[in-house]
Parts: C-alpha cells; structure tokens; sequence
C-alpha cells in the first residue's frame, strides 16, 4: 500500500503545489491537443492511441494543465500502468484515501496513460464509467490493435479516439521556430528543401532539435523498437521468439517495401508459417510495421499475395541504413496512412490513396526531373480505369500534365506536406 501511495504522490505533484511542470506539460500545442479539448466537454472516454514516443503522455499532461485552471488539483488523478497494478477499482480506492476525494460522488478528470498493460482495462473502465457518470475519463496506449478491438466490444458509443502520430511538417517548422517558411514557402525554397529533408528523420517530438544523426538513430533503436519488442511484445503475448522479431525488421527496415512471401520466407527463414505468422503480426500490432495489398478495381478487392512490408512511421528505417528513395515512399505512406499499391506483371504505381469509389493513384520519385518514359505505368493505370487525377510527388517544380482520361499533378514534398496539413 505505501508504494502505492508513494508513486500516486510521484505521478500527481499538483495534488501538493497545485502545478504541473513545462517538462511535462510542454508549453507547444499540437493539432491533436486542441481536437482533445473539443472532445472534453462531452461524457465520452477520450482514448488516445499511437506509437511510443510520440507524445501521448505529454498531451496528458497538458490536459492537466487546462483542468487544473477549471477543478481542484485533488480532483485530477493521473496514473501510468507501466506500474503494475491489480484492480483498477483498487487503485480508485487508494486515491480516495491518498487525496479524501470521493471518486463515485465528486466531478473528477482520471488520466491512465499505457492502459491496455492492464489486461481487463476495457471491462473493468466500462464498470465505473457506467456507474460514476461523474468522472472524465481520458486514456492512452500505445497497443492500437488491442485497444480498438477492446473498445469496439467493451465500449461502444463510450468514447472518441484519436491517433497521434509524429509531427507533421508544419508542426516540426513551428517547433524549430520556422513560421516564415510556412508562410511563404515559395520564397524560402531552398530553406524549404533543408528543412524538409531534416523532417523525414526527426519528425518524433523529442528530436527536433538535435544535430547528430547516431544519437537519433540510436534513440529510436533504443527508446521505441528495443522496447516495443523487448518489453512490449512479450507483455502482451505468450511463446515469443524475440530474435524472430528483430530478424524481420532487419529484413523489413533494410528494404522498405519489402515482398512478403510466406513460403519462401519461412524456409529462408528455417521456421514455420506457423511462428511466422504471428510474429509479424506482433509488429503491426505494435506500430512498428504496417502491410499493404495489391489493388485489384475490377473486383474491388485486395490480392493476399504479392504483399508489402513498410515501416509504420517512415524514420524508424534509418536505424537500419539509408535506402532514401525507398525512406521517402515510405514516408509517404505512412503520410497518406495507405492500405493499397498497384502491380500487373511488371507495370507498378507505388500507391493508391482510396476514398470511397474514388481512386487517386501516386507515384514517389526522389529526383527534381521526372523523364516521359517513366510516366508510362501511370498513364497506363489512368486509361484503363478512367482516372481523373494522379499525383507525382518529387522535388522538383509544381506543373499539370493532361493524358488522355485526365491529369497528372506534379508537386513537390513540401507544398503537398503544408498544404494537406492545412486540412
């Protein structure tokens, strides 16, 4: 019990002095900040989901930054579950003999950050949101799978998610103090170009500021996918062959865009299709990697075969040599959170971005000229389905190409990054 008060007292400072420090309530607000605040103001569980170290418990923080100004500090009970703990309604009790808040009567805000550690999170969240309707529950983890699934089962019409990713463009100019160029990037083309080639590897919040590149490579390594699969992984799940799961990712990471093919890879591999199977499921449970499919528009459906391996968020590759073409498709993807690319015999189109009926396809190239030749596939794609639009997106100049069923939009990285950002 008292080392359960005295990290209670460690994670809720404000309960003695009534503040919360900028270390962990950062004073920079990102875009996923103030769509929790317009979520607060509703009953609903707001759960935020995402990979590690992508900011989730500093946005915690930051809510209780605001909440402080509107209910006493007591009433503001923030817990983290990479402490073990047995019972959550337990846990409840030990606050209310901690602060002598009476959680089931008084308006509080409850904060659990990592709650999906906790096996039975969903059920036992589901008890006392049905039964204290007084209490604002917001809730992180880094186990999208997992939470989602849970959430679905346990608690329908209960909550709103939000996905927070790394920085966007404009938040990383923002946080490097670059506004101007967000203003007028034509202007500022060639700062424009540094700075978005500094992006694609510091685009985790923590990074922003920092020059050498091993000691960014090595803080991925160590801080997100060491921990994902040393620690994570094998606290979620049974019978794991950790070195299974590093072998995959030194065969993803190497060659984004990797082939997979279960058979070949599990002889390659000496293994089962059996372990292989989950293994990689494990990854895409945990953010590390994502698969996409070949699109089939006749049919409306995705071949199983000829599947994809990316990186989830695009840097995490870096730890793994600098493949930059194959790094910036990636980056791309995991941009357009994409599901789907396009291959028939030898013609491909790196991705399709999908709405609906509507179909855009894209296409990646780390080069400033685009030659007519390799626009061929594209136009090919363009006829055959009746595409009104493509994109291309380079590093050179913006431009529009008409082909026969519509036009192509050429635009560079950046303008497509600030002005999608804008949405």
């Amino acid at each position: 019990m008292q080392n359960m008060d005295d990290a209670l007292r460690l994670l809720n400072p404000w309960w003695e002095d009534g503040k919360v420090s900028e270390e962990l309530a950062k004073s920079y607000k990102r875009e996923s900040f103030k769509k929790m605040q317009e979520f607060k103001k509703y009953k609903q569980i707001i759960i935020l989901t995402g990979l590690r170290r992508v900011g989730k418990t500093t946005l915690l923080y930051q809510a209780v930054k605001e909440l402080l100004n509107e209910i006493h500090a007591k009433n503001i009970f923030y817990f983290s579950f990479d402490k073990e703990v047995d019972d959550i309604v337990e846990l409840f009790e030990n606050y209310k003999e901690l602060t002598g808040v009476d959680y089931k009567k008084e308006k509080i805000s409850v904060l659990f950050d990592e709650i999906t550690k906790f096996k039975l999170w969903a059920s036992e969240l589901k008890l006392i949101y049905d039964a204290c309707p007084n209490i604002k529950f917001y809730i992180s983890s880094s186990s999208s799978i997992n939470l989602e699934e849970e959430a679905i089962k346990n608690l329908a019409g209960r909550y709103f998610l939000i996905n927070i990713c790394p920085l966007n463009f404009k938040e990383f100019l923002e946080l490097r103090g670059k506004e101007k160029i967000i203003k007028n990037y034509k202007l500022y083309y060639r700062e424009i170009k540094r700075e978005f080639f500094s992006y694609l590897k510091r685009s985790f919040p923590e990074t922003v500021s920092w020059d050498n590149e091993l000691v960014i490579k090595d803080y991925l390594r160590t801080t997100i996918i060491d921990k994902i699969i040393k620690s994570d992984i094998p606290e979620r799940f049974n019978n794991i062959n950790k070195k299974l799961l590093f072998t995959l990712l030194d065969l993803f990471f190497k060659e984004p865009g990797f082939y997979l093919d279960y058979d070949n890879l599990s002889k390659s591999l000496r293994i089962s299709k059996n372990t292989l199977y989950p293994h990689i499921f494990y990854l895409e449970f945990c953010y590390l990697i994502r698969i996409i499919r070949n699109f089939r528009p006749s049919t409306l459906s995705a071949s199983r075969k000829l599947q994809r391996v990316y990186p989830y968020w695009w840097n995490l590759a870096y730890c793994y040599g600098e493949n930059n073409d194959k790094i910036i498709e990636s980056f791309v993807l995991s941009t357009i959170d994409g599901n789907h690319y396009w291959r028939d015999i030898e013609k491909e189109i790196d991705f399709l971005k999908i709405d609906g009926k509507n179909i855009i396809p894209i296409e990646v190239k780390n080069k400033e000229i685009i030659e007519e030749r390799e626009l061929n596939t594209l136009r090919l794609f363009m006829d055959k389905y009746k595409i009104k639009k493509s994109l291309v997106l380079y590093l050179g100049d913006e431009n529009i190409k008409k082909c026969n069923s519509g036009v192509i939009q050429f635009i560079p990285f950046w303008k497509w990054l600030l002005e999608k950002d804008k949405n």
